[in-house]
């Protein structure tokens, strides 16, 4: 327990001010609503749902929206966090650009050699999952790295 709470401590430490932690909950909050309305919109497409026209570019749109948002609130925490925290983050998203590149790039070879083949309609999802992931360690590391 009480390297529990030695950790939370070093990784409060290590995320800034009060309002750069407060960012970060705004960014994962609108990165979350992102997510579920992306899958929302994708259940509603795979349905056999009867929509109306101007409801499916209704549901086509909020995910978009919603990412745009996000991600004006990530820029906006890199525009005001400290260079400590810029540095993380920036080394963060060049270990998560790498992974999804090595992933795009190598999966095809492995679905040459022999590995399932997934399915073109979800490809993008899975770059996107290794990227966020990566990200999430990329974070982990910069931490750790610079404790």
């Amino acid at each position: 327990m009480r390297r529990l709470r030695e950790w939370r401590e070093h990784i409060k430490e290590y995320s800034g001010t009060e309002a750069d932690r407060r960012r970060q909950r705004r960014f994962a909050l609108l990165t979350l609503l992102w997510a579920v309305s992306f899958l929302v919109a994708t259940w509603i497409f795979r349905s056999d749902l009867d929509l109306a026209p101007e409801a499916g570019w209704i549901v086509a749109i909020v995910p978009i929206v919603l990412a745009g948002v996000a991600l004006r609130s990530y820029l906006h925490f890199l525009r005001n966090a400290d260079e400590l925290i810029r540095r993380i983050q920036l080394e963060a998203l060049g270990i998560a650009v790498a992974a999804a590149l090595v992933w795009a790039i190598g999966y095809p070879l492995l679905e040459m050699a022999g590995a399932p083949e997934l399915d073109r309609s979800w490809i993008w999802s899975t770059h996107i999952v290794i990227m966020s992931f990566a990200f999430a360690v990329g974070q982990i590391a910069g931490v750790i790295r610079y404790k």
